[in-house]
């Protein structure tokens, strides 16, 4: 009777002190063996049993921006790790798209990140950009008015601004017809417009000497095809608007005619 009862207690299940079930025998009674080819229990896989975690690829390699779905990976922005490679070209192909403009104190307004971005989400963007804007920090700007196709412009070998001038396209042999590139309506704005008294240097931002001063300006504007639209004489600041665009200024001589039409009129 002894006997018998050693041998029952060999073949009962193992358990461990702390009461859990020994690994070795599942709970309902499948082996070791079985364990391994059924390794999902609940719904969740049980550990040790080669398990890929959702980032990880089988060489190892990580890659944080996609999880596993069926049987293929999505990205978190909606691609599948099949079409990466056609995302990442496309990335490419909107960064050539964008207009060209290497030097800092040049300016567009949207920025050129920006209208990559909007590429980006909206594919075509950079063909009708509305009331763009090319400056140069301290010189002015131009605002081309409406819709404007900015793709795979050169900017600084297109507009260049000097001291109260600016000038779109250098090379008249490579102006477009009125109304294509940058050949267009827009509005102008230099600055340093200053309304001076040469002999004190006194700057004169209000009364007579400005409303003549601006008359010159309004002048001006209209002998170079121009629409005279404002003066501001404390931010030195003139906005006239074109049709098309050549070379707009206002000149050292203005300024010694408009001293000429001052005495004149003393």
């Amino acid at each position: 009777m002894q006997r018998k009862h050693l041998h029952s207690r060999q073949t009962s299940t193992p358990v461990h002190e702390n009461g859990k079930i020994s690994e070795e025998v599942s709970l309902n009674g499948s082996s070791r063996e079985d364990k391994y080819k059924n390794p999902v229990q609940n719904g969740f896989v049980k550990e040790g049993i080669h398990s890929v975690k959702p980032n990880q690829k089988p060489n190892g390699v990580q890659d944080d921006h996609s999880v596993q779905k069926g049987d293929s990976y999505i990205t978190l922005t909606g691609h599948r790790a099949g079409e990466a490679a056609i995302v990442y070209e496309h990335g490419a192909d909107i960064e050539a798209l964008m207009p060209k403009l290497r030097r800092t104190d040049y300016y567009t307004e949207p920025r050129i990140q920006e209208l990559a971005a909007k590429e980006r989400a909206e594919s075509g963007f950079c063909r009708r950009v509305k009331d763009f804007v090319v400056g140069r920090h301290g010189y002015g700007s131009i605002r081309f008015m409406g819709e404007t196709d900015v793709r795979c412009l050169d900017l600084e070998s297109l507009i260049q601004f000097n001291n109260r001038e600016v000038i779109v396209y250098m090379d008249d042999s490579k102006k477009p017809p009125v109304g294509q590139g940058l050949n267009k309506p827009a509005e102008v704005t230099l600055l340093n417009i200053k309304c001076f008294d040469k002999k004190t240097g006194r700057q004169y931002t209000e009364g007579p000497k400005i409303e003549k001063y601006k008359e010159m300006l309004r002048r001006k504007a209209e002998d170079q095809g121009a629409e005279f639209v404002s003066y501001d004489a404390i931010k030195g600041e003139w906005k006239f608007r074109v049709s098309h665009f050549s070379k707009y200024k206002l000149g050292d001589e203005e300024d010694d005619e408009w001293d000429m039409d001052l005495a004149l009129a003393c």
